[in-house]
């Protein structure tokens, strides 16, 4: 069965822009151009992500995930695009549960990259020591899992806040402010993120075992 996305935008080019990407991605599509709209095709059909502009005329789009979230018991995963910086609305979105906050103008190939992601297990590396993060990197890869890279703490940050990540990995010499920002960051954006510590001197591959530990234990009985 294919993935099946809903669109919904209120400019037809953006609409139909998104639409033809996603096609030639070979994913299954639907649109909406408003808010109410997008509740009355959301409430009728199976959905696994939806792609929701920030901005409309009939309402916002986190009064319409609200909406939607009331009136259905099986939901899609909720990806938010905005024109504007709003953190207060980017927190709200998070809490109710949003996978990924993002900025127009959004690069295409970074939607498709989280959809595609979230059929995996998704990881943000956080290391400066380029040697180690490389090496992580590596053995994170071959284990099949969606790997991103930061490489200053502030950038690190902003993914954390635009992507909803299963892990994060950081080194754990790296500042005792950096680490309180990681935390902070993550309880502000409700987001299910756990923090995985590494020391430069433990073996990568020791990475990958310790997060299929955690993974095993949350869906063991």
């Amino acid at each position: 069965m294919r993935t099946k996305i809903l669109i919904i935008d209120d400019h037809p080019a953006i609409r139909a822009t998104m639409q033809d990407v996603m096609k030639n991605e070979g994913f299954e599509t639907m649109i909406a151009e408003s808010g109410q709209e997008a509740i009355d095709i959301y409430m009728s059909e199976y959905f696994d992500f939806v792609l929701m502009d920030m901005q409309m005329p009939d309402m916002k789009g986190v009064e319409a995930y609200r909406r939607m979230l009331n009136n259905k018991q099986q939901h899609a995963k909720f990806i938010f695009i905005s024109a504007f910086s709003s953190p207060e609305l980017e927190d709200e979105a998070h809490e109710l549960g949003c996978i990924a906050f993002l900025q127009k103008p959004i690069r295409v190939e970074q939607v498709i990259e989280i959809i595609r992601s979230k059929s995996r297990t998704s990881v943000l590396v956080f290391i400066e020591n380029e040697n180690l993060r490389k090496n992580v990197l590596q053995d994170l890869k071959e284990e099949g899992l969606s790997v991103e890279e930061a490489s200053e703490f502030d950038q690190a940050l902003i993914k954390i806040r635009q992507i909803n990540y299963n892990y994060i990995i950081i080194d754990e010499d790296s500042p005792s402010v950096e680490q309180e920002g990681f935390k902070n960051t993550i309880k502000v954006t409700k987001s299910e993120s756990q923090i995985i510590n590494i020391n430069e001197d433990e073996p990568s591959a020791l990475v990958v075992s310790r997060i299929q530990t955690i993974d095993s234990s949350e869906y063991s009985i």
